[in-house]
């Protein structure tokens, strides 16, 4: 009861106020024509950048606390949580091409190179607050294989684990472009989000001992490989006619943050999955 109680402060906590913080953060970041911006594809670079840290900070530690006191998947969605509200303050990308007359793809791809590093903080600091959690009789379902959970918040990567995390990356990309019909900021992070549930069912089952940080990665690497594949596939000169056009790809409308947060609101669930297959296989 005390750990159910805890974890839905948190929750609160991460929705009406970490959130909205570092939503505000995100906010700070202006596009050249005066909207929205991301935190690299926007008039001040350093200060995005500051921003995008210090919000991904404010989504460890309550993270890190979250898993601490009530387990690994709780201090995922705290987090998921807390980017979710950056996501949703920073521009898309129809709005960022727009606001820069072409496509920014260079400053798109740095970009996901810090939100992949930022990614992979807080899913380190969440394991490592996991690994102090004691957990509660029962508090775990008995539906789910203990082989399974058991190394959910481990940091090391079993050998197979790298196959895993291959295969996922595949399969969670063909995922997002199949979902990510428009940019609307709610579809793209759910979009991400189911990708995030698929990566960690196939990391997972590929390796039922692969820990969570495995398929934080496969995703994190998303962050990456969707602008740099609209890098290639969308020429600068006529990424303005197609974001008019809507005729985008639909893993270049899911945007470096979009990743970010719906990798932390996804995994658990794609866990929870891969766990509940596993325990019927066992049987």
């Amino acid at each position: 009861m005390v750990h159910a109680t805890t974890r839905w402060v948190l929750y609160v906590v991460s929705l009406i106020v970490l959130g909205p913080l570092a939503g505000l953060l995100m906010g700070l970041t202006d596009a050249p024509d005066g909207s929205a911006g991301t935190a690299i594809a926007s008039n001040s670079p350093v200060l995005g950048i500051v921003s995008l840290l210090v919000g991904s900070a404010l989504a460890a530690g309550v993270g890190a606390l979250a898993a601490w006191r009530c387990g690994l998947r709780p201090g995922l969605i705290c987090s998921g949580i807390v980017l979710c509200w950056m996501a949703g303050m920073s521009a898309g990308a129809t709005s960022t091409i727009v606001a820069n007359d072409g496509a920014p793809w260079g400053a798109l791809v740095f970009e996901g190179v810090v939100v992949c590093a930022s990614l992979l903080g807080i899913g380190v600091a969440i394991a490592i607050g996991a690994q102090h959690h004691t957990p509660d009789p029962g508090e775990h379902l008995v539906s789910q294989s203990a082989e399974a959970m058991e190394t959910e918040h481990a940091l090391r990567l079993t050998p197979r684990s790298a196959g895993g995390i291959v295969l996922a990356v595949v399969g969670g990309a063909a995922a997002a472009w199949a979902l990510a019909l428009t940019d609307l900021r709610g579809q793209v992070i759910a979009a991400a989000a189911v990708a995030a549930i698929a990566i960690a069912m196939l990391v997972k089952l590929v390796d039922v001992k692969s820990p969570a940080i495995a398929a934080i990665a496969a995703a994190a690497l998303l962050a990456i490989a969707a602008p740099a594949y609209a890098m290639v596939s969308v020429p600068a000169d006529q990424a303005l006619a197609a974001a008019y056009a809507q005729s985008l790809p639909g893993l270049v409308l899911v945007m470096p943050l979009d990743w970010a947060a719906g990798t932390l609101l996804g995994t658990p669930i794609g866990l929870a999955w891969a766990a509940s297959i596993v325990k019927r296989a066992e049987h």
